[in-house]
């Protein structure tokens, strides 16, 4: 992973809760144990139901509520699934009732291009992503963003910001030409209050004549590393031929949470001060030797790593119980084969599980060595893997790291099939007949027993495989449950 250069600022007290969340991480019911049993409860993310309001899947009743969509007084009829926004309010006992609900795009403005492969396009400069995951409104033709117009059509996009002006996009929207406000939030770089500018991914925002009023002393580059919405005052303040943004209004990205017995919030990591010391988006987000982690360890918190943390939020720091990695797939071994035609490679013991790789997978190597992409990677090579589930038994791979040699081989991931003593995952079959009860354990990583971690997984559960690889064949030796 490269390490950002940005040095990330925080206005006011650490860590003010940015719209940084996404989808699913929680479930309904009570405060999960995270804080007391009745108290205020937030949750910053993407909506993913409705008969109330559901962010991050947890449900918060919207009979008393207010709603604030886009900046302006609104209803809940306004939201649609796969829009971000933050919720306050409380909760007593297994409800939360929301008082505010408040929703926010990352983007709105010009499509000034769409890639040929469907999978990305450029919106006033931000790179915007779109997965098996984003929705796309079907006021889009087949609700493709294939079908967007590059230079005439203006969208919205709700989705989950990172530090390089690139959005993962959960909602998609197209609007009526002349009549958007450009808008973009972003973490300012090359700011430069001599020329009044600052830039927002590819996107040059002028200030000059911008209210600014919010913003702390401009001095200098003071601004670099701030999480900002940026307005212009009509369409034509956006020049699709430079690239600029004629601010009407500059202000820092705050939605006032500092305080909530229980908070979620689901994002990318922007920024990592120390093992378990580290910002999702602009929240502070600390671990302690309680927290529980789903899906991963505390050593692969990195700049990038999409994430989501609940817990305690006092002083703008959140103390999180539970922290979730969303990129719920893990493979390491070592490679059998690489097509670079396809842009995929396999692993040595993992019989037909294919890892896909594409322009946005990060490549990183322990030990000195520098990788950049598949045409790196030689047979034999010891790798570990994290990604996403695609089509079939593939993997969609985030990020890959070379490392030492290594007869290790992991396989994690949402179980496919069960049965004690066997499992299924990414079409893996695995007897689990050797293992003794103390290689069987739970979320805590202590030894729960077979019954137990049987009783436990069901399809879709996510289990981390641990095994040996001994003349071409994996002798598995560990079950986890992940999440």
């Amino acid at each position: 992973m490269r390490q950002s250069s940005i040095v990330f600022k925080v206005l006011g007290a650490i860590g003010i809760v940015g719209l940084l969340g996404g989808c699913g991480s929680g479930g309904d019911g009570a405060s999960s144990g995270v804080g007391a049993s009745s108290g205020t409860a937030s949750a910053s993310g993407t909506i993913t139901g409705f008969g109330s309001v559901f962010v991050n899947g947890k449900r918060f009743e919207t009979n008393s509520a207010a709603f604030v969509v886009d900046g302006q007084s609104g209803s809940q009829g306004d939201l649609k699934l796969g829009m971000t926004a933050v919720v306050t309010g409380s909760m007593s006992g297994g409800q939360r009732s929301a008082g505010v609900v408040r929703q926010h795009d990352a983007v709105e403005g010009l499509v000034q291009s769409v890639a040929a492969d469907g999978l990305s396009l450029v919106v006033m400069g931000q790179t915007v992503l779109v997965d098996n995951t984003t929705i796309i409104d079907n006021n889009i033709a087949g609700q493709s963003i294939a079908n967007l117009v590059a230079g005439t059509d203006v969208v919205e996009v709700n989705g989950h910001v990172r530090l390089d002006g690139v959005i993962q996009a959960t909602f998609i929207e197209k609007k009526p030409a002349g009549l958007v406000t450009p808008e973009v939030r972003g973490f300012v770089k090359n700011h430069n209050d001599g020329a009044k500018t600052l830039q927002i991914g590819n996107l040059t925002v002028s200030y000059a004549t911008a209210l600014i009023n919010d913003m702390p002393s401009p001095a200098g580059n003071a601004w670099n590393g701030l999480l900002v919405e940026a307005k212009g005052a009509g369409s034509s303040s956006f020049n699709s031929t430079t690239t600029t943004l004629t601010a009407s209004k500059v202000e820092p990205e705050n939605q006032g949470v500092q305080q909530a017995d229980e908070f979620e919030v689901e994002g990318f990591v922007t920024q990592v001060l120390g093992l378990g010391d580290f910002f999702i988006g602009n929240t502070h987000v600390q671990t302690t030797a309680n927290t529980e982690f789903r899906g991963g360890t505390v050593d692969e918190i990195v700049v990038g790593a999409k994430l989501s943390a609940e817990g305690r939020l006092a002083n703008g720091i959140l103390t999180a119980k539970h922290v979730k990695f969303h990129a719920g797939v893990k493979l390491e071994g070592n490679v059998a084969a690489v097509n670079l035609a396809a842009r995929t490679f396999t692993i040595t013991g993992l019989s037909g599980v294919t890892v896909n790789v594409n322009s946005q997978t990060e490549f990183n190597a322990n030990g000195g060595n520098t990788i950049t992409g598949l045409n790196d990677l030689s047979i034999g090579d010891h790798v570990r893997v994290r990604g996403r589930a695609g089509a079939g038994n593939s993997v969609i791979a985030t990020r890959v790291e070379q490392r030492s040699a290594s007869d290790e081989v992991d396989l994690q991931g949402p179980v496919q099939a069960v049965s004690n003593p066997n499992l299924t995952i990414l079409g893996v079959a695995m007897n689990t007949s050797a293992l003794n009860n103390d290689d069987f354990q739970g979320l805590n990583d202590q030894p729960i027993g077979r019954a137990a971690f049987f009783n436990a997984v069901n399809v879709g559960t996510l289990v981390k495989m641990k095994g040996r690889l001994n003349g071409g064949v994996v002798t598995w030796r560990e079950a986890e449950l992940e999440g």
